[in-house]
């Protein structure tokens, strides 16, 4: 079995859509390990995610590199380890000893990581609910890469900084729907300098990365969910000035935001004037307009 560690996500889907031409006799073995690391324990000490993503790696490793040694003598199959600490088994399943082999295999892991994280599936039954997974898988991998970063308490450390230091206004934009991107990237990009991001996963990276004076975070988004993005953003810069987006106006959505620390709410489709008088009022913003209207009047 050859075990594949190094950009697992992409040799799975080109594998996998391989087999769908012929998927008949191939089972997929799932040990969800990423499920075991909860966002909101994650969040409630900043300081502590790097420790818990480093103990989690090495609790998934320990269980890839039983079943890469464990599984050696079964020809034709793959073993992965996703970036989110997912580990798949894709093989061939036809033989009496193969079948035998994996039925051993998932029981030993499923005991030593619970039931609840484990899943056979066969190939030609369930292909639909693979081909999700492992639309999953890319996601997911952005979300972990997005939790690696709030663990870098140098470069968190450094957001007011950099905000303090920049020459022009800043304004990002999470924002799946094409159209209302496009439409608040025509307002914005006249006037300030912008950053758009099209998940929340990416959203955070990109925080991270830019130091944005405002936000605007829509709040149905896929994979980490606007408001899980603001708790995120809320747990590395409690000064964040976040602004939700929302087609409806569904009272538990605005009172959720309102909790999670937003300084506004704005309901899709919003004017150009409302938009900006919202971006004129981040005291981020502010500042750095005064900044440059001082610089001007000196020189």
């Amino acid at each position: 079995m050859e075990a594949i560690q190094k950009s697992a996500e992409h040799h799975f889907l080109i594998t996998f859509q391989k087999l769908r031409k012929a998927p008949n006799g191939w089972a997929l073995l799932h040990f969800a390990l990423s499920k075991r690391l909860i966002s909101d324990k994650l969040l409630k000490n900043v300081s502590s995610i790097e420790n818990i993503l480093n103990t989690e790696r090495d609790f998934s490793l320990k269980n890839f590199n039983y079943l890469k040694d464990h599984l050696k003598d079964i020809h034709n199959g793959f073993l992965y380890i996703f970036e989110d600490n997912d580990i798949f088994i894709l093989a061939p399943y036809r033989s009496d000893f193969d079948k035998e082999k994996m039925k051993k295999t998932y029981a030993v892991i499923a005991k030593q990581i619970g039931e609840a994280l484990c899943d056979f599936k066969i190939l030609d039954q369930e292909i639909y609910k693979i081909q999700k997974l492992s639309d999953e898988k890319f996601l997911s991998a952005k979300a972990m890469a997005a939790y690696w970063e709030m663990s870098d308490k140098v470069k968190i450390n450094s957001l007011p900084l950099r905000r303090e230091k920049r020459e022009y206004p800043l304004v990002q934009v999470i924002e799946d729907d094409r159209f209302s991107a496009s439409y608040v990237s025509g307002i914005l990009s006249r006037e300030y300098d912008l950053v758009l991001s099209r998940n929340g996963e990416d959203g955070i990276l990109h925080y991270i990365e830019n130091a944005p004076d405002i936000i605007f975070i829509d709040i149905h988004l896929p994979g980490l969910n606007g408001h899980k993005v603001l708790s995120s953003l809320k747990a590395i810069d409690p000064d964040v000035f976040a602004v939700m987006l929302s087609a409806d106006t569904v009272k538990d959505n605005i009172l959720k935001s309102s909790e999670g620390g937003a300084n506004s709410f704005l309901k899709k489709p919003f004017s150009k004037d409302r938009i900006i008088n919202i971006v004129k009022n981040s005291p981020f913003v502010r500042a750095t307009v005064n900044k440059n209207a001082s610089s001007l009047r000196t020189h």
